[in-house]
């Protein structure tokens, strides 16, 4: 461990007054070689230097009280200055907002009777209504042609019930075959035992939920399960589902280049031993697509040693995949913590 190449500690959690002791923490750099410094460090009994190092330190020492209009006593949460502003509303119980990698690939320039401005500047957020279980698209974010149309799974008592996370896969040049490569695809997490809006006994038969943000190869159909229009309502057709992570507050793309689809996501399945949520690794390996319902192909790893707190109820988990490091970060908001793995530990 004395070999790693280590940040700086951070300032102390506790700047002032009598509190009990702080914390303070320091993250590994990269080489000069540009490996990993924890893939390339070990401590003497040849274990992996940890990502992140803790320690305390004397917050019930400093003898000075806080003052409220003394800056030294406090951490700018945002940086020195930061602005709030309101872009978009209308929400209904929004949990999770992923920004689409290609934005108007999935609305185009004419959908449901109304029309879109992709070429212009501006981002595309996708927002996850827990309320009504429905994804709103928030298009062209920030221009003057911004826009919200909202959309949701026509099986979504079972697809796309109680909504709580989403993520996109935006690896754009992973080297895969186009006919496999899935960019621009997303999957969603729910929050929910699959009971059918509350109108069965639940079965626990419930998981990720894979989509094709493609509007193409029919994966969007009108309520009839026909090919959908441009002037009608349109509903998201799924293209692959798992089952084994009930209950799930959290999700995220991996974006490894190492499978053959490109299918890897982690989720926090707060259902784990009906008393602390586990995580769970995902690969749909090789979507069923459109209209068939053929979920045997997948590999789901089941880390048990990991053990996960939810929060209340509709409060989500976040989760990201640092691009370079390989590292997991998941947010466990039952513990109030930040929890680190190493991805690739297996």
């Amino acid at each position: 461990a004395n070999n790693a190449n280590w940040s700086k500690w951070s300032p102390c959690s506790i700047r002032c007054g009598r509190a009990a002791d702080g914390i303070q923490f320091r993250y590994t750099l990269p080489s000069e070689e540009g490996e990993d410094a924890q893939q390339s460090s070990c401590d003497d009994d040849n274990t992996k230097t940890p990502p992140l190092q803790t320690r305390t330190c004397p917050g019930g020492s400093i003898p000075r009280d806080c003052d409220d209009n003394n800056n030294d006593d406090c951490i700018a949460e945002f940086g020195e200055t930061w602005n709030v502003e309101t872009v978009a509303s209308g929400f209904d119980s929004p949990r999770d907002v992923d920004f689409h990698p290609t934005p108007g690939l999935h609305l185009g320039t004419y959908a449901e009777g109304r029309t879109f401005h992709p070429s212009e500047e501006g981002d595309e957020a996708w927002v996850v209504n827990g309320g009504n279980h429905s994804i709103s698209i928030v298009a062209s974010l920030g221009t003057p042609y911004q826009t919200t149309l909202s959309r949701r799974d026509r099986g979504y008592y079972h697809y796309m019930m109680n909504g709580t996370a989403l993520s996109f896969n935006k690896v754009k040049n992973s080297g895969r075959s186009p006919s496999r490569d899935s960019f621009n695809y997303w999957a969603i997490c729910n929050d929910n035992t699959n009971t059918y809006v509350d109108t069965k006994e639940p079965n626990y038969f419930m998981g990720p939920t894979l989509y094709d943000s493609n509007p193409q190869n029919r994966n969007t159909v009108n309520r009839l399960g026909e090919e959908c229009r441009d002037d009608e309502p349109c509903y998201f057709l799924h293209a692959d589902m798992l089952h084994e992570a009930p209950a799930c507050t959290g999700i995220v793309h991996d974006p490894e280049v190492a499978t053959a689809y490109g299918t890897v996501y982690w989720a926090f399945d707060t259902t784990g031993n009906r008393q602390t949520g586990q995580l769970v690794r995902f690969d749909f390996q090789q979507p069923h697509g459109p209209g068939s319902m053929d979920h045997s192909i997948a590999a789901v790893r089941r880390y048990v040693e990991i053990e996960l707190e939810r929060g209340p109820p509709g409060v989500h988990s976040g989760m990201v995949v640092h691009p370079t490091r390989r590292e997991l970060y998941v947010a466990v908001p039952g513990a109030n913590r930040i929890l680190v793995v190493d991805a690739d530990s297996g």
